[in-house]
């Protein structure tokens, strides 16, 4: 019987070009001055110029597999989030030949399947996670967890890959994006890293972004903390008890505040990726974890906090111990 779930292995697959936040403003990609997203703590961040979605997904997804020396035959659930559809598939979509596509059974070309082949993955069942924006990634290890404990499943692979289109522009609520993939590995009864928690709030009185933004930025640190302290009362941990705080690569100024308000006397913020990588939408946490346990700043048997905020709009929270 399945005592527990745990993070089995992570890797991640960035673009090879990045431009630093003078480089994006003289491009018009910014809608802020580069000197204030300074301030909250951004340098430069990765954009595809050729890359697809589905390619950095594969290639994050085959390096996890080949890292933990997992046999694609042991995969019993593939997970998938991200750049939807064929989408997924073109670097720079073009709307006349998307928009063509979809009155086709190209619109049936499914990112999920691809992969599941592509890889290998013969015994996986496949599943496609949407609509939860940077909490994706957080919502598929929610899922493995409990389709580990539940269901059977000894292995799953989480992939989130999701790239912000040519003209959108780089900044979303003062944060600057990164294109990326990461992949993970849910395992049942691994030794380290073991899930003890996860909560999610959902708050659909906000899904018109644009309209409510003023009443989005003032919910989200209420919601975060209400979030943060659920999380830690279902893993039955004090709030000293905490090492380290993985958080998702928005802006320093708002970490402040917000372990502010949630007061982890000891925790430390693993923030070293918010300059160097920006923000990669759903990738952020595990992308800095696996950072963070490769610099050795993790120590076996710590307590991680890990928490992220989707837009539409999402607050999740996982508690690990290493």
């Amino acid at each position: 019987m399945t005592r527990h779930a745990c993070i089995g292995g992570i890797a991640c697959a960035f673009p090879r070009e990045t431009r630093t936040l003078p480089e994006l403003a003289r491009a018009g990609l910014l809608e802020s001055d580069p000197e204030v997203l300074a301030r909250f703590g951004f340098e430069r961040v990765h954009i595809a110029t050729c890359e697809t979605p589905f390619e950095l997904a594969l290639a994050a997804a085959r390096d996890v597999l080949q890292e933990t020396d997992t046999d694609p035959d042991d995969v019993d659930l593939l997970l998938y989030g991200g750049t939807p559809g064929i989408h997924a598939f073109t670097a720079s979509p073009d709307p006349a030949q998307a928009s063509k596509a979809l009155r086709t059974s190209e619109r049936f070309q499914y990112p999920a399947a691809r992969l599941q082949y592509e890889l290998g993955l013969g015994r996986a069942a496949v599943i496609g996670l949407d609509q939860l924006a940077c909490t994706t990634l957080l919502a598929a290890v929610r899922v493995a967890r409990a389709l580990c404990l539940a269901d059977g499943v000894r292995r799953a692979l989480c992939v989130a890959s999701e790239f912000y289109p040519a003209d959108a522009g780089r900044e979303a609520l003062f944060n600057c994006t990164s294109d990326a993939a990461c992949a993970l590995l849910v395992e049942a009864d691994g030794a380290r890293n073991r899930i003890v928690a996860a909560t999610h709030v959902t708050k659909g009185y906000y899904w018109e972004c644009d309209a409510l933004r003023n009443e989005i930025v003032a919910s989200y640190f209420p919601t975060a903390r209400h979030v943060i302290e659920r999380t830690l009362a279902e893993a039955g941990w004090a709030a000293d008890e905490v090492d380290w705080v993985i958080p998702h690569n928005v802006s320093r100024r708002s970490w402040d505040i917000l372990l502010g308000l949630v007061r982890l006397p000891r925790a430390r913020l693993w923030d070293a990726n918010i300059a160097r990588r920006g923000h990669t939408l759903a990738g952020d946490n595990f992308i800095n974890l696996r950072d963070a346990l490769a610099a050795g700043d993790i120590q076996p048997g710590q307590k991680l906090l890990l928490f992220s905020y989707g837009y539409g709009a999402h607050w999740t929270g996982l508690a690990l111990e290493s």
